[in-house]
């Protein structure tokens, strides 16, 4: 009995997951965008994986689990009430609203958005790269990937997700001629993640614009303003 337990368990919770592939990969475009309004007349199967975020044990739970939470909990609750609240996030105040109150139940306890992200991810596992991969559904949000995260090629996941958001002129746009680089928000928003300060940042992005030299004196920092509009493809 106890070996067919132990055979069982990673299909399981393999099984778990197939609710959010089956919408990732139906739904998720190459740069992307999602079909929120096929999505919702599809919702079943990640209804399902939704459902099963509740009943799971937070201890057992690693950084590929919470990314997998976090992206779901959204994909879910925009498809959900697309086409109603897809502007929602435009205005601050129901943005604010839509993170820090509105509670969806993961491993047993209410938790908010903000919470999920800043506790369990941010601070749990002090990983940087995090928020080139957990998307918040807006268009200046990294990619929505179209595979889930799982823990055994986490590390070079995050890594591609790091490269592909940098690499895009709209997230990291370099001006050697002036010595500036004007970059996405998240950096201002978490900088602490990325070092503490705006050097620590040009320290952090060096590694991948290594022809611009970043990590030179003289670099100046300026951030793009955020697009709040829905990554939507009607």
């Amino acid at each position: 009995m106890k070996r067919r337990v132990i055979l069982l368990l990673p299909l399981a919770l393999w099984a778990e997951e197939d609710g959010l592939q089956h919408s990732l990969t139906k739904y998720v475009t190459d740069d992307g965008k999602v079909r929120y309004g096929a999505l919702k007349a599809d919702l079943g199967p990640l209804e399902k994986y939704v459902e099963k975020l509740k009943s799971l044990e937070e201890g057992r739970m690693g950084l590929a689990d919470w990314i997998n939470a976090y992206n779901a909990l959204i994909l879910w609750s925009f498809a959900k009430e697309y086409p109603q609240e897809k502007d929602r996030l435009k205005n601050p105040l129901r943005r604010a609203s839509y993170f820090y109150r509105r509670k969806f139940v993961v491993a047993g306890r209410e938790r908010s958005l903000a919470d999920i992200e800043n506790n369990s991810i941010r601070k749990a596992f002090r990983e940087p790269r995090i928020h080139f991969a957990i998307v918040c559904a807006s268009a200046s949000c990294p990619y929505l990937s179209r595979r889930v995260y799982r823990a055994a090629d986490l590390k070079e996941r995050l890594e591609q997700d790091a490269v592909r958001f940098i690499e895009a002129d709209r997230n990291v746009l370099v001006n050697a001629a002036e010595k500036t680089v004007t970059v996405s928000e998240i950096f201002k928003w978490f900088r602490e993640d990325f070092g503490g300060s705006e050097k620590a940042v040009l320290e952090f992005l060096s590694r991948y614009k290594k022809t611009a030299r970043l990590n030179e004196p003289g670099w100046r920092v300026r951030y793009s303003s955020y697009d709040w509009s829905i990554n939507d493809l009607p």
